[in-house]
């Protein structure tokens, strides 16, 4: 079988590059895939039935970030660690396992059983039960078939997940519930669908589990050990409370948007968080590889190497993240015309966060650094006061200050929260995600600003203007990169990938 024993071991940069690379063209998919499932069921059944699918959808997903109790985080540090250990790599992944599946049991179960009351609460519309029902449903199958996406990130046989998940899953989902339009069948008959394309995603991944990996999960083993499992409930149930302070952090500023202000404040607040949105990408593709690699250069006490893959994959994140933001900062408002005339009225509101996002991809992948580095108690802190405080403050500057002051809240905590990272990645491991390669990017990015804004100053304006701007923007931006020189740990990776 084609486990990770038989691939031939890469250097930790190209490992993370080709997990990136292969995560971007996935999300890209995933995200065209969702839009056009959304798009179907809103315009084929309307505002109103749209609505129970779109508020069941996201109880459900908010779930989801609770169910696998730490176990998709587990499994990420615990193969990667004892991959010379099996017997011990396949309990970790055995306890994963049962944690998970036991939890989403549980969760689930209180979503199916407590859809009544959940309805009497919110919608107040008997078609929601049943919707909300199927919803649970998705839920445990989605859990299970994240510990299998997790699983092949740990292995670092990351095709197989962005396959399964990113692209498989959309495309299935968007199938069926075609399908199910087409065959004339409401909101509970689109639902349905969904679980259908769960039910087929979970069963891929499964056959591309026993086929094309050697690990498998065994909780009776020498290492089934009262110390082992202190050892893995003592890393994921952090984890699990970090997710929870994560949902305030990063998903409750619209919803607080929408308890003070009105609907079209929630619909320019949103399509801003959605644009500024883009920057964080590089982050997410750079994380999905990063994390296993860092467990494994920690493991190996190889600190010189984790140090030099730490400053290399933030100054990538940085970099790209930079030219996008400066981009979409200087034609933030012609880009929010497109979704209506209206939206421009968040040009400042989408300015705030993409400095927000900008400072969260300036700091790298210092949380999965923390994480992989055995500082779960850290993120798990981190995510709750930071988390308690995007509620607070969110809540407090709407009602000075309106959208601004969601922005301003969202951003500063953001901001915050990233800075406070450096420091423990620099108290704790000695780390710091900076050397002199990065004034490299920060002066293309200072070149680039002054050509932007002359195009936007002297330039014919609209769509025009927007296209000189952004082609002279990105080749001033290489451009310059390319004159400063390029890095010679760059060099050696292209040298490692194409010759």
């Amino acid at each position: 079988m084609g486990g990770d024993e038989t691939r031939p071991r890469r250097s930790p940069l190209a490992t993370i590059l080709r997990g990136g690379s292969v995560y971007t063209v996935g999300k890209v998919i995933s995200d065209l895939g969702e839009f056009v499932l959304h798009l179907l069921v809103s315009r084929w059944l309307g505002a109103g039935l749209y609505g129970l699918f779109a508020y069941g959808k996201t109880l459900a997903f908010t779930a989801l970030l609770l169910t696998n109790f730490g176990g998709d985080k587990s499994i990420v540090r615990y193969l990667p660690q004892y991959e010379d250990d099996p017997p011990k790599r396949a309990f970790m992944l055995a306890l994963a396992w049962v944690t998970s599946i036991t939890g989403a049991g549980v969760v689930a179960g209180a979503l199916f059983v407590g859809a009544p009351l959940i309805n009497s609460l919110t919608l107040d519309e008997p078609t929601f039960v049943g919707v909300l029902r199927l919803f649970a449903v998705i839920l445990f199958l989605d859990t299970v078939a994240n510990l299998l996406y997790a699983t092949f990130r740990a292995l670092e046989v990351i095709e197989y997940e962005v396959f399964t998940k990113r692209i498989y899953k959309p495309i299935a989902r968007v199938v069926c519930v075609g399908a199910a339009l087409l065959f004339g069948y409401s909101v509970f008959g689109v639902v349905a669908a969904m679980v259908v394309a769960s039910v087929l995603t979970l069963g891929l991944a499964t056959y591309l589990f026993l086929t094309r990996t050697d690990v498998r999960p065994r909780l009776r083993s020498a290492a089934a050990t009262r110390g082992s499992v202190k050892q893995y409930y003592n890393y994921s149930l952090p984890l699990t409370a970090k997710e929870a302070g994560t949902v305030m952090q990063g998903r409750l500023d619209v919803l607080v948007v929408g308890v003070f202000l009105s609907a079209t404040a929630v619909a320019v607040y949103n399509v801003s968080v959605l644009v500024a949105g883009v920057l964080y990408v590089p982050l997410l593709a750079a994380n999905q590889l990063f994390a296993p690699v860092a467990s494994r250069l920690h493991t190996q006490g190889d600190r010189d190497e984790l140090v030099a893959t730490y400053r290399t994959v933030a100054r990538w994140i940085f970099t790209i993240s930079l030219l996008v933001a400066l981009l979409i900062g200087t034609f933030r408002v012609e880009l929010l015309g497109l979704f209506g005339p209206e939206f421009t009225a968040g040009a400042t509101v989408l300015l705030l966060l993409l400095v927000g996002q900008l400072c969260n991809a300036g700091t790298g992948p210092s949380g999965y650094l923390l994480m992989m580095t055995d500082h779960q108690y850290v993120v798990m802190a981190n995510a709750w006061v930071f988390g308690v405080a995007n509620v607070v403050l969110t809540v407090a500057f709407v009602q000075a200050f309106g959208l601004v002051g969601a922005a301003v809240a969202s951003a500063g905590v953001l901001a915050l929260r990233n800075v406070t990272k450096l420091c423990e990645v620099w108290y704790f491991e000695r780390m710091t995600p900076y050397d002199r390669a990065f004034s490299k990017p920060v002066l293309a990015g200072l070149l680039t600003v002054a050509v932007l804004t002359a195009v936007q100053a002297f330039g014919p304006g609209g769509p025009l203007g927007v296209a000189i701007g952004g082609l002279l923007g990105v080749a001033v931006y290489v451009g310059t990169l390319l004159g400063v020189g390029i890095e010679t740990t760059d060099r050696e990776l292209y040298a490692e990938l194409f010759d």
